[in-house]
């Protein structure tokens, strides 16, 4: 009974807010009764709780069957003495970062509820000035909970950490308190986070500065013998080259993810500096808003405002990288050439083909996807299939198309026109600017690209000399009739397997 009176306290209380939608919210970031707030039927929410509770203990038994019991502590994640050394196979922890939900006002309510003492208040840890409470303090009880957490994990087995400070402020703080204990962070490259079913308004709505998603970060214990990483980050880290870093990998991301909101550009960059052990405090929105500019949605479409790259970003000015992309080209150009010869019926390559030879064959891989920059070098059959230019003009072609860095101009302005975003009159491509993006599209095989740039991107073939209109109403063509060859067949599955 005291189980069931303590999971309906606030559901039950002033805290229940009303809803337009007549469905009751508790408001989680404070301890406060709401202005307009709901009258509950209480033995409704009493049966649920009951309903809830009887099956949920149900569940428990039943997944424990004949194994050892399951044991629930309280202990202080800084002192897990009960626990010996190298005894857990993996551990999942949601650490708290900073002030903008008040735990603790929260737990007056069951506190007060059930007379539990409350002189843990000297042990809590959230980063609160109007408490005093440091990020030194903070930062010096979370390396206690991660040593403990080393101490207690298996060699070679993982703590999963999720975690979103939306200030940035405490992320490479978790970064150098984690590698302090000597864990390994995961050499994943995307992004991972999980997704909460049920969001508040502020949520759906706000931008960078509301938690929409929490980031998971994988750290692994080393095995015996094997060294762990070091944060190479030091209170005299070069302040540009970190700021360099967080915006290649803003283009990169957005490169590849044109029209993405600013909280998922945020996750990315958060994501891959923690790690690569490399994060540490720092003005996310100005750092973003150097490279990159939003656009406003128009009225009637969800999502806010979405975010592209600035016209001065859009050609690969790294020449480290143009290098890389070049040099992953040319291997993939000879594996082409001597596919076809050795197979001489065949019109071009297909990607599986591609993609198995650029795995193993590119050491120095580019940033972006293969099939990022595929197009850029090489041009699409009528069977899908890849192939070679087939003459100068068509390297020339090629070769223009990457200088002028159009496959990525052709991709934001899609993205654009596909989101419903507000474009200026001065970004809107002139008629013959669109005619050489849709030959572009046909040359590479963005057909769907191509068909939506004649039908929705402002096009008015009449303003076009006669030779360029009848040209891009010719690529237009092929463009529609390819979307509808690709229609009417069964998708391939690859060379080989189309063989068998």
């Amino acid at each position: 009974m005291l189980f069931i009176f303590t999971a309906i306290c606030l559901k039950t209380s002033k805290m229940m807010g009303y809803n337009a939608d007549s469905i009751g919210r508790i408001r989680k970031d404070s301890l406060q009764a709401q202005f307009t707030f709901k009258d509950v039927n209480v033995l409704d929410f009493f049966k649920e709780a009951y309903s809830d509770i009887v099956r949920g203990f149900a569940n428990i038994n039943s997944k424990i069957g004949d194994r050892p019991a399951l044991i629930i502590s309280t202990q202080s994640a800084t002192h897990l003495a009960e626990i010996p050394a190298n005894s857990i196979d993996y551990i999942f922890t949601d650490p708290p970062y900073g002030d903008k939900v008040q735990f603790w006002e929260m737990n007056q309510v069951w506190e007060n509820w059930l007379t539990y003492d409350v002189g843990w208040e000297e042990d809590e840890i959230i980063v609160c000035k109007a408490r005093g409470i440091s990020e030194e303090i903070w930062y010096t009880k979370m390396v206690e909970a991660f040593r403990e957490a080393y101490r207690i994990l298996k060699p070679g087995r993982w703590m999963t950490l999720t975690y979103h400070d939306i200030s940035t402020g405490t992320w490479h703080l978790v970064q150098d308190a984690a590698s302090d204990a000597g864990f390994i962070p995961d050499s994943s490259t995307k992004a991972v986070f999980i997704e909460t079913r049920q969001k508040a308004e502020k949520q759906y709505r706000s931008d960078i500065n509301i938690n929409k998603r929490d980031l998971v970060i994988n750290f692994r214990k080393p095995k015996s013998g094997e060294a762990a990483s070091i944060i190479t980050i030091t209170d005299n880290e070069d302040k540009t080259t970190f700021n360099e870093k967080v915006h290649q990998i803003i283009r990169d991301y957005l490169g590849a993810n044109p029209g993405s909101t600013k909280d998922h550009v945020y996750d990315e960059v958060v994501s891959r500096m923690v790690r690569s052990g490399q994060m540490e405090a720092h003005d996310f929105n100005e750092l973003l808003e150097q490279v990159a500019e939003e656009a406003k949605i128009e009225s009637g479409k969800n999502g806010g405002g979405r975010w592209y790259l600035k016209e001065t970003e859009l050609v690969i000015a790294d020449a480290a990288e143009n290098a890389r992309e070049d040099a992953a080209a040319e291997k993939l150009g000879a594996f082409i050439k001597g596919f076809l010869k050795k197979n001489p019926g065949d019109e071009g390559v297909h990607y599986s083909d591609l993609f198995e030879h650029y795995i193993y064959a590119v050491k120095d891989k580019p940033r972006r996807q293969l099939a990022e920059f595929l197009p850029d070098y090489f041009y699409k059959t009528a069977q899908g299939t890849w192939r070679l230019p087939a003459s100068e003009e068509e390297e020339k072609a090629k070769h223009e198309a990457r200088v002028k860095g159009l496959g990525r101009r052709v991709k934001r302005y899609i993205a654009q026109l596909e989101l419903g975003a507000a474009i200026p009159d001065h970004e809107r491509p002139n008629d013959a600017t669109l005619a050489e993006w849709i030959r572009h599209c046909k040359r590479a095989g963005l057909y769907e690209q191509g068909k939506l740039l004649y039908e929705k991107g402002g096009l008015n073939p009449d303003n076009l000399p006669e030779e360029a209109m009848v040209g891009v109403e010719e690529d237009y063509q092929v463009c529609a009739r390819m979307l509808a060859r690709e229609a009417s067949e069964p998708k391939r599955r690859g060379r080989k397997k189309a063989e068998e």
